[in-house]
């Protein structure tokens, strides 16, 4: 059958902004609470409440159980549940964790500015669990109680979605176990870093390697595994999370210039976890001397799967965070009234923690973008009441 294409009228009106379908008006919310009600709450309370965080929660153990390698179904069942970070237990005194601190400083893994104390918090052995832990810094992605099993549940689905595609169509035999367990417990020092303060804001991850804050967690759980002395494929998994596939592009006249340097840098976070557990990464399997280097060996697509799926994080941050953020504030000020010590303080933090755990950053963020300023300010109405 032959197609004809429509020959297009330029005297014709553009089309304009797309309507996109609404659905704010049928979602099932909790009853509405006024904000004093809200401000008192405890995440706790919030988790408690809240559909998507018990979902994700359950969703979470359920995933647990699934898993035919007992050593991963153990592990990710306990760092949901009953999570613990055992490897600070080779330096108890503080005088140890002084000297350790001392050394990461020299090797470049921690800032001297910093303390021990600002980096190995207390509560290592007593933190939270997945059902109350946010997810993030107060100003990323899924920053709220429970944001963290949010995040991992929907990372473990899309993996899900990887594997199944690889295997399917490529036919590459590439084990679900493992990127489902990795990205869980990957996450897991956050429920100790990222502790409740009374003004329902969180501590925040200390600064590491690169100097910055985003990869603490990262070295942590590949040096626990690491003294747990967990097999190296689920180790190298850790480290591999955050920067496998980062990579720098320049031109050279037309020529793309690549260079892969997730590479160097996961390496090098197997580097800094393998002085916090006490171990020689190359005997362990984890990294191969090169030239008087330690690098990383090609690793196998489940580690791939595991990178790409731990990426949802810019559409939750770059997008529904960047915009849902102000709108609350808005509401917070035009609706309830805080002032601006408050939006700075726990009655916003409540507000915002609340709203966000109940219905999730992006149903608020496309509910905004798609229905408009005044549906979404209906919607956070039906949740909070004034």
């Amino acid at each position: 059958m032959t197609t004809t294409l429509r020959t297009p009228d330029p005297a014709a009106p553009l089309p304009g902004k797309f309507r996109y379908g609404a659905f704010s008006q049928d979602l099932d919310l909790p009853p509405a609470l006024t904000l004093d009600e809200v401000i008192a709450l405890t995440p706790e309370d919030m988790a408690h409440r809240s559909r998507l965080v018990n979902s994700a929660y359950n969703e979470l153990l359920s995933v647990a159980g699934s898993l035919e390698d007992p050593g991963y179904r153990r592990l990710m069942t306990e760092c949901i549940a009953d999570p613990k970070i055992t490897f600070l237990e080779q330096y108890p005194t503080d005088a140890d964790r002084r000297r350790l601190f001392d050394e990461m400083v020299r090797l470049g893994f921690f800032n001297r500015a910093d303390h021990p104390d600002e980096v190995w918090p207390p509560g290592h052995l007593t933190p939270q669990t997945y059902l109350t832990a946010p997810s993030s810094h107060n100003d990323f992605y899924n920053a709220h109680p429970g944001g963290l099993a949010v995040t991992v549940a929907y990372n473990i689905r899309t993996a899900d979605a990887y594997t199944a595609n690889y295997r399917q169509l490529l036919g590459v035999p590439l084990n679900r176990d493992l990127p489902a367990a990795a990205l869980c417990v990957h996450e897991y020092p956050k429920v100790w870093l990222y502790q409740w303060k009374a003004d329902g804001s969180w501590l925040e991850e200390p600064r590491t390697v690169y100097d910055d804050t985003w990869h603490a967690h990262c070295i942590y759980v590949t040096a626990e595994l690491m003294y747990r002395r967990h097999d190296s494929r689920i180790v190298l998994a850790m480290a591999a999370a955050h920067q496998l596939g980062a990579l720098n592009a320049s031109m050279n006249d037309k020529c793309v210039v690549c260079q892969w340097v997730g590479l160097e840098r996961v390496a090098h976070f197997i580097e800094a976890a393998a002085v916090l557990a006490q171990v020689d990464p190359v005997d362990y399997g984890l990294l191969e001397r090169r030239n008087g280097k330690l690098v990383l060996p090609p690793v196998t697509g489940e580690h791939w799967v595991t990178h790409l799926a731990d990426m949802n994080w810019p559409y939750t941050m770059g997008a529904a965070h960047l915009y849902t953020w102000p709108f609350l504030r808005q509401i917070a000020a035009g609706d309830f009234g805080l002032s601006d010590a408050d939006l700075d303080g726990k009655p916003f933090n409540q507000f915002k923690n609340y709203v966000w755990s109940q219905l999730g950053q992006i149903a608020l963020y496309e509910i905004l973008i798609r229905e408009g300023f005044d549906a979404a300010r209906k919607t956070v109405l039906r949740l909070v009441r004034r």
